[in-house]
């Protein structure tokens, strides 16, 4: 009887020892619609993430003051995959105006800094940028 239990305990010991990590697919994401203006609780994080936003456009090339920030879709469960876009301007709000788009993953417990996953840029015309801050 000893044996058997023994035995039982070793093999369960040992399919939990290796099996592989389980990866949790249920991850949601959530997209915010652009074509309304942005919640208050969107414009409060867009602010916590002014620095890193600066941040990484510097990094990429683009040493502009930013506006019109909005985030886009959020993804995962900690950490988070925050895919937001901004508009870029130099001097007093003029042209050019540049869209920006990024995608940051935001740190878990115990992680200590975002990582960007992904980054873009593209010139906008007059009309682009009439029609894409009409929300913002």
């Amino acid at each position: 009887m000893h044996k058997m239990i023994i035995s039982t305990v070793a093999i369960v010991v040992l399919l939990l020892g290796f099996s592989s990590p389980t990866i949790d697919a249920r991850a949601e994401t959530e997209v915010i619609p652009l074509d309304q203006p942005p919640s208050l609780m969107e414009k409060a994080f867009l602010r916590s993430l002014g620095e890193t936003i600066f941040d990484v456009m510097r990094h990429h090339g683009d040493h502009q003051l930013f506006e019109f920030g909005r985030i886009e879709e959020i993804t995962g469960d900690d950490p988070y995959d925050v895919t937001l876009s901004v508009i870029g301007f130099e001097g007093p709000h003029n042209p050019p105006h540049k869209f920006i788009r990024m995608t940051l993953r935001i740190p878990g417990k115990a992680e200590a800094d975002y990582t960007v996953l992904s980054y873009s840029h593209r010139h906008l015309s007059r009309k682009e940028y009439r029609k894409l801050t009409q929300y913002r």
